[in-house]
């Protein structure tokens, strides 16, 4: 066992041991491990989780590819050309610190049905971070290669492609990550307040009906799927940003 398994087993022990102690003492009503497991055994054959398990999924996914498309072109335009971020950054600028939770009521208001008002949320949550972090990272590029390009006859497209993308490609993963994990937690939100469905639909009503099992559950559902999502993020950054990552 190499040192990093090591030290992700001892963390889950620990996360395990806290888990013990808080049920012990602060929270007796707390689920105990075994209990947790026997309600995940009776979950896991049921359809009705699976499916929402599933459409929880493409609740994030969805949203989550079309912030990317989205996103990343504007941050780095806005990033490399300083009349382009004029147009476009103040707009978004004044939407950004609205949560996207607080635009829950707009949403029931003027989207017509859940599933693209719940994807609307989700979407915001992933586009303003993988923006910024696309912004900077277009911004971060040395000018300086753009110049050595242009003196060896590159055109503006060809220089952008090829000198500003991959500068700011390191940027860009990162903000993915980030983009990835609040696009779950404001899904989960989303669910909860107006879902009818979705992992985080079911978590809320087993909180009303009180089973508490279940409740955990659905929380570490939500957090395997949000780990997995990211753990895939992260394959994606090694692959696009070998030199960043020391395996080039």
């Amino acid at each position: 066992m190499t040192g990093d398994r090591i030290g992700s087993t001892a963390s889950l022990l620990g996360l395990g041991a806290v888990w013990w102690l808080v049920g012990a003492t602060v929270a007796p009503g707390l689920p105990t491990l075994p209990v947790v497991a026997g309600a995940a055994a009776d979950v896991a054959t049921d359809p009705s989780f699976l499916s929402s398990a599933v459409r929880s999924a493409v609740r994030v996914y969805v949203p989550f590819l079309l912030a990317v498309a989205l996103a990343v072109p504007v941050g780095l335009l806005a990033g490399w050309h300083d009349p382009f971020a004029d147009l476009t950054l103040p707009a978004l600028e004044l939407l950004r610190p609205i949560p996207p939770i607080a635009w829950i009521p707009a949403v029931i208001l003027l989207i017509p049905g859940t599933e693209p008002g719940i994807m609307f949320i989700t979407f915001l949550g992933a586009f303003f971070p993988i923006l910024l972090n696309s912004l900077e990272g277009g911004r971060s590029v040395d000018r300086e290669y753009a110049k050595a390009a242009r003196s060896l006859g590159t055109d503006p497209a060809s220089t952008f492609r090829h000198v500003a993308v991959p500068g700011a490609l390191p940027s860009i993963t990162t903000g993915l990550s980030v983009g990835m994990g609040l696009a779950w937690l404001n899904l989960v939100a989303a669910e909860m307040l107006a879902g009818g469905s979705g992992l985080g639909y079911l978590t809320w009503s087993a909180y009303t009906g009180g089973s508490y099992p279940h409740i955990v559950v659905g929380m570490l559902s939500i957090a395997a799927l949000g780990a997995a999502s990211t753990a895939a993020v992260g394959r994606l950054d090694r692959w696009l940003v070998p030199w960043a990552n020391g395996s080039a």
